[in-house]
């Protein structure tokens, strides 16, 4: 079997929905497809059994580049979103292959299985590394795997869905880091009754207010563009969720609200709560939990081997020249110490986490060629 096509339908129909968080059914699935490929058997990277990592090397003499094309084997869970097609059942209509996952992102490791299964190259090294745990804070996924194994490559390509309006549409070079944080008003719970009575304030009302002057207000100090690249800018989102109350009856004493800022390359942390506690007033500002409350932004230089033999390889494969850009989401180039592209890979972004998630048969496919290229031009 080597239409990755067909590849992509068995890894979908191999759940792996992060939380909770179990790769093996998806593990299993890809060795036996490496095995059937001829690949080289995976040797498995695990903080925890259920969580595994798989690395798959070839090795093609001294001389050349080693290359590490990467991707997740999880994906969000099915959650409330209201499907119209089995969310696992990897059905094929016309050119879209449905399924959760599909675009984010099996369909990219399928092709990547493939284009390593028939490269023949004269020099250098090409891994694949596929990893758990992207999904929600990849500590058992990347940051294990950046920690426990040298990798000791030239480069790492991921392949996230990368395309904005249509498939490899983008170049992105940049991948947006995250703070995660919470807005948090304090006053006493009380009986809301006496609300007026004894001048009591409410801590929702104080949330409220402080998530509409962080929407309304706040002032991020961004780094310049340099290079010119699509997409450059910082993104703040509150009011993603409300935390404290008891509900009718009762003030509540504490109410925190999510909020996130999706970062460009070489912000600061600190300057970032300060920004936050500007635009409030009487609300603290708390950060997550570690590791998730600041994951950096990464970026590859333009000029980078890596970025060149990337935009070659579209030329030659896709025969297009896509923008060089930045790609909107966190990914695990945050922990790799390479230089790192996040999002090569066959979808658009706007179909992952949404109901009916799907992706381009023809995407997939000319994805084998697309990383065919990429380790020829790069390796060599």
């Amino acid at each position: 079997m080597t239409d990755p096509v067909e590849l992509a339908q068995i890894l979908i129909r191999a759940p792996s929905p992060n939380p909770p968080g179990d790769e093996r059914a998806m593990a299993d699935a890809v060795e036996e497809l490496a095995r059937g490929l001829g690949l080289p058997a995976p040797q498995r990277v695990a903080l925890d059994a259920r969580r595994p990592n798989l690395l798959i090397e070839r090795d093609f003499g001294p001389g050349g580049r080693h290359l590490v094309l990467s991707g997740h084997m999880d994906t969000k869970p099915v959650g409330d979103a209201d499907w119209t097609v089995d969310p696992f059942g990897a059905e094929l209509d016309g050119d879209r292959l449905y399924g959760l996952g599909s675009a984010d992102m099996k369909a990219a490791l399928a092709a990547m299985l493939t284009a390593a299964a028939s490269l023949e190259l004269e020099a250098g090294r090409v891994t694949l590394l596929f990893t758990a745990d992207e999904e929600d804070g990849a500590a058992f996924g990347a940051r294990h795997v950046a920690e426990h194994v040298h990798l000791a490559a030239d480069g790492v390509v991921i392949g996230e869905p990368g395309g904005i309006e249509e498939d490899f549409d983008r170049l992105h070079l940049v991948s947006r880091g995250i703070a995660r944080l919470r807005l948090v008003a304090m006053g006493r719970q009380g009986h809301s009754s006496l609300a007026d009575e004894l001048g009591m304030p409410s801590a929702g009302v104080d949330a409220a207010r402080a998530v509409v002057a962080v929407e309304d207000g706040l002032a991020l100090d961004e780094p310049a563009d340099e290079h010119g690249l699509a997409g450059w800018g910082v993104t703040v989102n509150t009011g993603l969720a409300y935390r404290g109350g008891v509900g009718f009856g009762v003030l509540p004493g504490r109410m925190a609200v999510d909020t996130e800022v999706r970062l460009l390359p070489n912000m600061d942390r600190g300057d970032v709560q300060t920004a936050l506690e500007n635009a409030v007033d009487g609300v603290a500002v708390e950060w997550d939990a570690p590791p998730t409350d600041w994951l950096p932004a990464t970026m590859v230089d333009p000029e980078d081997p890596l970025a060149l033999a990337a935009a070659t390889a579209c030329r030659t494969a896709l025969g297009r020249e896509p923008v060089a850009a930045v790609f909107p989401g966190t990914t695990d180039a945050t922990f790799f110490r390479e230089p790192t592209l996040p999002a090569l890979g066959p979808g658009l972004l706007r179909r992952a986490h949404a109901a009916d998630e799907w992706v381009s048969a023809d995407a997939v496919r000319r994805s084998v060629a697309l990383y065919g290229e990429l380790a020829r031009g790069f390796c060599a």
